[in-house]
């Protein structure tokens, strides 16, 4: 048996030179072979690919999905909380994932405390918003009740200053420790809270989701640009796989 392995595999080095020739041309075969693998396109991480819209929302996933899913959200609302923390990981994972959905995120504000937690999501750009979003979602109890404010920061609303009564409930509400934990020191938090363009575009988000789409409630949907009877992963699964 090794004898006859032995003279096949002699006759087949001296039909190509030798056995030299054999190595050569075998290792041409895997350098072809690992050309072509090489060369094979790497599927999007989807996941991983972030876009800001021109009206100032976060997208996750293919900017070019045939279905462009929209929620409308708040940071003091305790349903919004719950989609992002349960369902929102199942939502990217179905559908996201495979480049057929895109999901945005934008402002419907409801309170002062929204407003701060909304420019805090900013902070870092569009690569961090979407960690920093589930962050201030899944702390809620923690903050959004404004329980531990006090006269002095209440206060700064009476006196129209936004950003102070912000910058105030920043520390008091331990929304400081809250970014840090996402790598946002408290002089980054407090620039965010001081950053008006941001402000006018969450604003604006909110005059549009109340004023022409008339929302009234959070989480709101919208599929390719039209408001969906849905506020559950279940109610949206019918407007997602058509």
């Amino acid at each position: 048996m090794r004898r006859g392995y032995f003279e096949g595999f002699m006759r087949v080095s001296r039909f190509f030179g030798g056995y030299k020739s054999v190595s050569i041309f075998t290792g041409a075969l895997l350098l072809i072979g690992g050309a072509a693998l090489a060369a094979a396109p790497a599927k999007p991480a989807w996941l991983l690919t972030f876009n800001v819209s021109p009206v100032g929302g976060h997208i996750i996933g293919n900017p070019a999905a045939a279905t462009k899913l929209v929620e409308y959200a708040s940071y003091t609302c305790g349903h919004c909380g719950t989609f992002e923390t349960t369902e929102a990981p199942l939502l990217k994972s179905q559908y996201v994932a495979n480049g057929k959905v895109s999901f945005e995120i934008r402002n419907l504000v409801r309170d002062p405390l929204d407003l701060t937690a909304a420019l805090l999501a900013r902070c870092g750009g569009k690569g961090r918003f979407f960690g920093n979003h589930r962050q201030l979602m899944a702390t809620q109890s923690q903050w959004a009740n404004g329980d531990k404010i006090s006269d002095v920061t209440a206060a700064k609303l009476d006196a129209d200053d936004a950003v102070g009564f912000m910058q105030g409930a920043y520390a008091e509400l331990g929304l400081d420790k809250v970014m840090q934990a996402r790598g946002v020191t408290i002089a980054q938090g407090k620039a965010c809270l001081a950053d008006a363009a941001a402000l006018n575009q969450v604003l604006a988000m909110t005059e549009v989701a109340t004023g022409k789409l008339g929302l009234t409630g959070t989480p709101s949907f919208l599929v390719n640009g039209k408001v969906v009877e849905a506020n559950t992963l279940a109610t949206l699964k019918p407007f997602l796989t058509r």
